[in-house]
């Protein structure tokens, strides 16, 4: 018999599904000019305003259900106690309010370089402080993405969660390692795609795995 915890796992996870497509489509429209290889602050400085405003607010909207996902983990850790899978969902949801926090500030690279074709000037120097900010905020979005993935693959490993040890494969600290050597293994178009988003294409991966792995779990 299902329970409400049964759906409740679903429920937030298809919500990290979401986050993760919202995010990947922001960060298309940001980066994304098929066969360009033009810098990412030329490619912005080009882009129609409406373009990138789109872009900018994808990041909210994705952040709200990446937020909501942090939940799913609370519930597929439990087995590990609450208080380990309540820190967890707290250290995970960090990470996920940083994705939103940074797809956000990373229009303000895409405001200098327009600023800066918009007056004859180099994109790249206009992006120049929006990207030390932007890089800022990654940086500290680091220390809680370690603290997850070890939770995780601690919990995992020791059999301390509802996923199966196989699933450390696809935990998103893994994936996202793996990103130089699958960008060289594909071509063309998919080779674009996947360069211009990769960091939420591991989260896309992560919960789709994880939402079908546990999609009949009941936790008690």
């Amino acid at each position: 018999m299902f329970t409400s915890s049964t759906w409740a796992l679903r429920i937030f996870g298809i919500s990290g599904i979401l986050g993760a497509m919202c995010l990947i489509c922001g960060d298309l429209l940001y980066n994304h000019v098929p066969g360009s290889s033009s810098s990412k602050a030329t490619k912005m400085g080009n882009l129609p305003e409406s373009r990138l405003h789109n872009a900018g607010t994808l990041g909210l909207v994705g952040c709200w259900f990446y937020t909501l996902a942090a939940l799913h983990l609370y519930l597929a850790f439990q087995p590990a106690g609450p208080i380990f899978a309540f820190m967890l969902s707290i250290a995970f949801g960090a990470v996920m309010v940083g994705y939103g926090i940074g797809h956000t500030a990373y229009f303000s690279i895409a405001t200098g370089a327009h600023v800066a074709v918009r007056f004859g000037s180099d994109a790249d120097q206009g992006a120049k402080l929006g990207r030390a900010f932007f890089r800022r905020i990654v940086h500290m979005i680091y220390i809680p993405a370690a603290i997850s993935s070890l939770m995780m693959f601690y919990g995992i490993v020791a059999e301390r969660s509802f996923y199966p040890r196989w699933m450390i494969v696809f935990l998103p600290v893994i994936v996202y390692l793996l990103k130089s050597p699958v960008i060289r293994i594909t071509t063309g178009r998919v080779r674009e795609l996947l360069n211009d988003s990769y960091d939420n294409v591991a989260l896309f991966i992560f919960f789709i795995i994880s939402t079908l792995v546990l999609w009949n779990s009941v936790v008690f």
